[in-house]
């Protein structure tokens, strides 16, 4: 229920202060200035003010756990969030909410298919699977094969592709509604999990039951769609959760979804003046009073595959704790869904904080944001440098099988994280690399370091470290691999560091190889060879183009570079989008796509590493619809995504018109063997312009 007393009172106390040289924006509202603001309990009173008491927690009744502080009831959840929003609310409201505006009919065959083959198709033999950092624990993408179907997903649209057909057209195409940027999925046996942010601008039925018209707070959707005929895909069960989506893992078929959820709905005043500032804390103060714990905590509303919809609450007050120390508002969940079964209503639990990274181990699930100074509204000590100290908090999710998730630790590591790869579990043990200072530019005070974090009952404890890499410099890619690690700093040239993790509690620098440019993503080809994606440079530090590195590491004391490849220009998507490398171990072919503006073209690069060797096996180019295969393309079509089914590598693209492609090549000549056009329904292509003499 949403505080439509507050609003009462504002209007009431307005016409009383149409004298008030300064004014307030508050949507045509304007407020006295006083000391005192009504109690909640009597709000249009407003003769009989009243000093309001600020809630308090009693923390010391409170059972903890390696800083973790569960809550009991939503009553003591509420007076929590009200107790730290009234120490920290100022005349302008809650700095850092990240509020504002997130910017950014089935085609049927008239032949059945039948997937039933005599024999199952084998993931790394018979088909590739999505490039992942931990075997066996699926990350989302916006396309999946399972080497019998590939699935799609293009803007509001799934496509269902048949690579034994030799169609132009997809098997069949489902349009979603209510879905905006970020989109991908899971693809699980008969059905398919989309996951996304929720389009603001072009609700949906469902999203229409919870998001009132002009509303631009953030909101992700959940949609579960039917596969059984991949002719006729069906969406069956939808869910809209307050939020933003961060990201997904599955382990043994249960899906772990990630969101942050700020909090909603604070009425909070804006002053148009300095002398108005004082009547805009008390009126925020007073929002925070009157508020109810449906303005803290998520909310969702959900569509079964029955067509009931229901809505409540995201997570049960009892499933929510926050750190020992303050770490904001945000609501950040989990939730647990299995994608074996139909859509359920949401089981999730919470922890008061943000999140941005996500690692997955077996049995663990950690969640990382950036630690940054605090700054109090109108304080003296906001003068101090407050790029001198940023830290990582990591929370800890156990994810046991046939149980819930539950938020089990948090942590501080000092310094920032560059992505999830900074992460690792191994014996035990959560590796973790960053880079101390702020989290842009460069210092010559960074470094870069290894903190090694215990897992145990009692939660996470830091007993081993090791640091000095990259004086001045920054991560720009990490690999861990069983006891060893691998670290690449840049700001002129790239150290290529090796460490050994054997004993936790004395990690070791062994080895540190110096060479132009820099590898911005580490992929294990075998034992002892390492593949680096990134970029060439000048020894000032200046890039030049793509350059692929292999790294030989038999000797952690003395890492060599066996070779290089580069085109002399261009870059790679490879180097911070992990799901965009392939590597397809049968035939020792590692595939990366290229854009270079440079000389106006788009490729997807196949690269043979054999003996110790990189050599160039090839490269794909996407022509425009309707040319031959080897037309050059009045515009780049740039190549996002590889993948091998059979003896075919399929590459996607999806270029400026309204119309992306796949397109197989032969992985014995690469010559073309088939074109599928992918159309986003309920979109009108983009002509291309015309060239005028």
């Amino acid at each position: 229920m949403k505080i439509l007393s507050l609003l009462v009172f504002l209007i009431l106390l307005s016409a009383n202060c149409a004298n008030e040289t300064s004014s307030l924006s508050t949507s045509g509202y304007s407020l006295d200035t006083t000391e005192n603001y009504p109690s909640p309990t009597n709000p249009l009173e407003s003769t009989n003010l009243t000093t309001v008491t600020k809630p308090t927690v009693n923390v010391e009744t409170m059972e903890l756990t390696s800083g973790l502080i569960p809550f009991k009831a939503c009553e003591e959840l509420l007076r929590y969030f009200q107790d730290e929003a009234l120490e920290r609310v100022g005349p302008y409201g809650l700095e850092g909410m990240g509020w504002g505006p997130i910017m950014p009919m089935a085609l049927r065959m008239e032949d059945s298919l039948a997937f039933e083959g005599p024999g199952a198709v084998i993931p790394g033999i018979d088909f590739s699977e999505t490039n992942v950092q931990e075997a066996g624990i699926d990350e989302p993408d916006f396309i999946k094969t399972n080497g019998k179907i590939i699935s799609v997903l293009q803007d509001n649209t799934l496509h269902i592709i048949d690579p034994e057909s030799n169609s132009s057209q997809p098997l069949s195409s489902l349009r979603l509604d209510g879905l905006g940027w970020g989109s991908e999925m899971f693809l699980a046996g008969e059905r398919v999990w989309v996951m996304a942010q929720t389009d603001l601008y072009s609700l949906s039925p469902l999203t229409a039951r919870m998001i009132p018209a002009g509303n631009w707070e953030p909101h992700m959707t959940i949609v579960e769609i039917d596969i059984t005929d991949p002719t006729q895909p069906i969406q069956v069960a939808s869910m809209v959760i307050e939020g933003r989506y961060v990201s997904a893992r599955v382990v043994n078929d249960i899906a772990r979804i990630v969101v942050t959820s700020p909090p909603s709905d604070l009425p909070f005043v804006t002053p148009q003046g300095p002398s108005a500032e004082e009547i805009a804390l008390a009126t925020n103060k007073q929002a925070i009073v009157g508020t109810t714990i449906e303005n803290w905590v998520p909310s969702y509303v959900y569509e079964s595959k029955e067509g009931n919809v229901e809505q409540g609450q995201l997570v049960d007050c009892k499933q929510v704790s926050h750190p020992s120390k303050f770490s904001g508002f945000t609501s950040l969940s989990v939730l647990d869904v299995d994608l074996t079964s139909d859509m359920k209503s949401p089981a999730a639990t919470s922890v008061l904080t943000d999140g941005e990274t996500v690692y997955a181990s077996p049995e663990n699930l950690y969640i990382s944001t950036t630690d940054y100074p605090e700054i109090v509204p109108f304080a003296e000590e906001n003068s101090q440098n407050i790029e001198e100290e940023y830290l990582t908090s990591i929370h800890q999710f156990t994810m046991k099988s046939g149980e819930k998730t539950e938020y089990k630790a948090s942590i501080d590591v000092k310094g920032h994280l560059l992505n999830q790869f900074a992460m690792s579990e191994h014996a035990g043990n959560l590796r973790v690399a960053t880079t101390t200072g702020a989290p842009w530019g460069f210092d010559e005070s960074n470094e870069s370091i290894v903190t090694v974090i215990e897992i145990s009952d009692e939660g996470l404890t830091e007993v081993g470290q090791v640091g000095g890499m990259g004086k001045g410099e920054r991560i720009f890619a990490v690999r861990f691999i069983g006891n060893l690690g691998y670290v690449v700093t840049f700001r002129q040239t790239d150290p290529f560091y090796t460490l050994d993790l054997t004993d936790p509690r004395t990690p070791k620098v062994r080895g540190e190889l110096k060479i132009t440019g820099y590898s911005g993503y580490l992929h294990p080809i075998e034992e002892n060879l390492i593949l680096g994606i990134g970029q060439e440079a000048t020894e000032e530090g200046v890039t030049t183009g793509t350059k692929v590195a292999l790294y030989n590491v038999e000797n952690l004391d003395d890492p060599k570079m066996l070779t290089t490849w580069s085109p002399g220009s261009g870059r790679s998507s490879a180097e911070w989008d992990h799901h965009a490398f392939l590597w397809w171990p049968p035939e020792r072919i590692a595939v990366l796509p290229i854009r270079d503006w440079r000389n106006d073209k788009a490729e997807a690069v196949l690269l043979n590493v054999e003996n110790g060797t990189l050599e160039e096996f090839g490269r794909i180019t996407h022509s425009e619809l309707g040319a031959p295969p080897d037309a050059k393309p009045a515009f780049m079509i740039p190549i996002e995504r590889s993948l091998v089914v059979g003896g075919e590598i399929w590459t996607y693209s999806f270029p400026r018109s309204a119309y992306g492609q796949l397109q197989a090549n032969s992985m014995i000549d690469l010559s073309v063997s088939k074109k599928v056009q992918l159309p986003t329904l309920g979109i009108e292509p983009i002509p291309e312009p015309m060239l005028v003499d």
